[in-house]
């Protein structure tokens, strides 16, 4: 399931080689042939791309490990950008060897992505008339494409109706198992409506964990993001990749079912989380913006909604929640300028219930925060969503403001972004909110669904940012209770400038997408993070990048990660143990004493949960960058590492979507 890629890229490319005259023989004599300010002959640009940049990149540039040079998510990221900001970029490949072709050779491969793309030869911004009549001819019906210097996209009103197919044949997923999950099953993103990951099963201990081992493997064949929470219920493991859905054997990784979805349109960022398993129905949501509802028991398609527009760089990459009658999920693409909104649907039939926006306009509450600069787009929301069944309210994490980098476009506090809102399930209102960061210029997302728990009479929420805090609140008076720092910080209060500024954390740092995990036993919460800095460069006064300028990241190979242990009441740091990757993964504590997580280099953990020291590791041969599922199956615990989250640009892993899953030897589960 590759990204699919139009024909005519194929023939752009063979068009690109055409324009020069033919040379013959392998890049390096073409280079040992010309001087060195000599333009590089086509047809050895075409050959240096598929020998330098095509395993990363697609022989099409479709994308693989990394992402597309050509078509529309490349075209909604970059069209309306100045020149330079590709060139320089381009200039960073390829991987593991930045700067190290010859001048020429860098700008015969912009040539190529400039042809590929219709990009007008000679502009200082990338513009094109052509890409605006390309996406007209392949636009979904009902759509009209405008011209100019970035391609304006006017669409039918969004979220469409939807189209239902049918009705779900079981009841896998039905809510009152979601509402006191069974000890065996792991029937949500986070376990639990309430987010907390931590399982009861307690056959894995310290004393035993050392003797873990694979228990099975199911591989998908696929490559690139792979970002997955795995649900169990009565031994069946449901996974996702970005348009692929699994339902395996959990106890012996023999599939069952696989449905394979096709982009209808252009995809936003490739990407999936999770799933939601609720009434019979596994749903989710798709890389190019649709939310479509999956049988449980067989995998046929059941409805299908069109939520939003790839091609304005919208995505659907969280893991959506099931509760009352209607799924939940928010629109991902603030970095590209897509307004976020947070969104209800009917779970029967995928038709919508409400909307709410998370950057106000108008005379909304909130929209005096903006100085007027809402139109630049953020807010996104590209995780899952907390919800306190008692309450019926949605906890719901809000993306970074657009531009990232520059404020001076969006002056204010800009709410609600970098916030978690709070709002009414069954109308979406807002019920009150606080805001991490206020005017965020560091893209330093509350990105990660909060937690929520009771200690003695008291309620409480945390939540982890990627600006490298974990955040404790009281959720009855919505006060600070504290802020405990999770990654290292220099320059945290500096501005981006045009000569750079560095600072830690990087637009990488802190928690990602996955979230504080709390342990009711020891009265804990466990976070990962990313220890990764990077210097932020503004762009110039009056640029009108959605990004605001670039980031030039250190060097990967000193990037490292902590998992860290918290008293849950008062951020008190109890333990923290520093790992030598990048912690993206899902932490699980469980009432064995054990909390399972992975590594970005590869390593599936099991560590003490009361010393934090490692119990167990094991290398799954690919970065672990979504959930650990515990779960059990006649008895017997296992634990369900999603392996292979392979990016060849930003975090420079390898391995292809695997799940790995571990247990004791029979002999030793006592």
């Amino acid at each position: 399931m590759s990204p699919k890629v139009p024909a005519a890229i194929s023939l752009i490319v063979l068009a690109f080689a055409a324009i020069a005259s033919v040379v013959t023989g392998g890049v390096s004599a073409a280079r040992e042939a010309r001087p060195a300010d000599s333009p590089v002959p086509a047809p050895a640009v075409v050959d240096l791309y598929r020998t330098r940049c095509a395993a990363c990149h697609g022989a099409e540039l479709q994308g693989v490990g990394g992402p597309p040079l050509a078509g529309p998510r490349f075209q909604a990221k970059w069209t309306g950008r100045p020149v330079g900001e590709l060139e320089a970029a381009i200039a960073e490949m390829p991987q593991g060897a930045p700067r190290s072709l010859a001048p020429q050779d860098y700008r015969g491969l912009l040539g190529l992505i400039l042809t590929a793309n219709g990009y007008r030869p000679g502009d200082k911004v990338l513009t094109t008339a052509a890409a605006a009549a390309n996406e007209k001819a392949a636009s979904p019906e009902g759509l009209t494409v405008s011209g100019g210097a970035a391609p304006v996209v006017e669409a039918l009103p969004l979220p469409a109706a939807p189209r239902t197919l049918g009705a779900a044949s079981g009841n896998a997923g039905a809510e009152a198992r979601l509402l006191a999950p069974l000890d065996a099953d792991w029937p949500i993103y986070n376990r639990d409506y309430k987010g907390q990951r931590f399982s009861r099963l307690a056959r894995i201990t310290p004393a035993n964990a050392g003797r873990l081992a694979p228990q099975c493997i199911f591989q998908t064949g696929e490559v690139g993001s792979f970002q997955t929470s795995p649900l169990v219920q009565d031994g069946r493991l449901y996974l996702t990749t970005p348009n692929g859905t699994y339902a395996i054997d959990a106890k012996t990784c023999r599939k069952i079912w696989e449905y394979a979805y096709v982009p209808q349109g252009a995809e936003g960022s490739a990407n999936s989380r999770g799933a939601a398993l609720y009434e019979g129905k596994i749903i989710r949501g798709a890389p190019d913006g649709h939310l479509y509802a999956l049988d449980a028991e067989t995998g046929k398609l059941l409805w299908d909604v069109w939520v939003a527009d790839g091609r304005r760089g919208y995505a659907l990459s969280a893991a959506v929640v099931a509760f009352g009658g209607k799924v939940y999920t928010g629109q991902a693409g603030g970095d590209r300028g897509a307004t976020g909104r947070i969104h209800a649907f009917d779970a029967n039939t995928g038709k919508l219930v409400w909307t709410f926006e998370t950057i106000p306009t108008g005379n909304a509450p909130g929209a005096e925060t903006w100085g007027g600069g809402q139109s630049v787009g953020g807010g996104g929301s590209w995780t899952s969503i907390t919800i306190d069944p008692a309450t019926r309210r949605l906890y719901v994490p809000v993306g970074n403001p657009g531009s990232d980098l520059d404020g001076s476009m969006r002056p204010g506090d800009n709410l609600y972004t970098n916030s978690v809102v709070v709002l009414d399930a069954d109308t979406g209102k807002l019920d009150w909110y606080v805001q991490q960061v206020a005017h965020d210029e560091h893209d330093w997302n509350t990105a990660a669904p909060p937690v929520l728990y009771e200690i003695g009479a008291r309620r409480y929420m945390a939540v982890a940012t990627k600006g490298g805090w974990l955040f404790i609140y009281d959720r009855d008076t919505h006060r600070l209770i504290s802020r405990s720092e999770i990654t290292t910080h220099l320059n945290e209060t500096a501005a981006p400038t045009a000569d750079g500024v560095h600072i830690c954390p990087g637009t990488l740092g802190g928690a990602e997408w996955n979230g504080p995990a709390f342990d009711p036993v020891t009265r804990r919460l466990y976070v990962n993070s990313v220890d990764w800095c990077a210097t932020f460069i503004r762009q110039p006064p009056g640029g009108h990048s959605t990004f605001g300028g670039s980031v030039r990241f250190d060097p990967i190979e000193g990037a490292g990660g902590w998992l860290r242990a918290f008293d849950a009441a008062d951020g008190k740091a109890l333990w923290a143990n520093r790992m030598d990757a990048p912690m993206i993964a899902g932490v699980t504590p469980t009432a064995g004493g054990v909390v399972f997580t992975g590594s970005a280099n590869g390593d599936f953990l099991a560590l003490d949960a009361r010393t934090g020291a490692v119990l167990y590791r094991f290398n799954t041969g690919g970065a672990v960058g979504g959930g650990v599922t515990t779960y059990a199956v006649d008895g017997r615990q296992y634990v369900a590492a999603a392996s292979g989250n392979a990016s060849r640009t930003i975090w420079k892993t390898r391995g292809a979507a695997t799940i790995v899953v571990f247990g004791l030897p029979q002999e030793t589960r006592q």
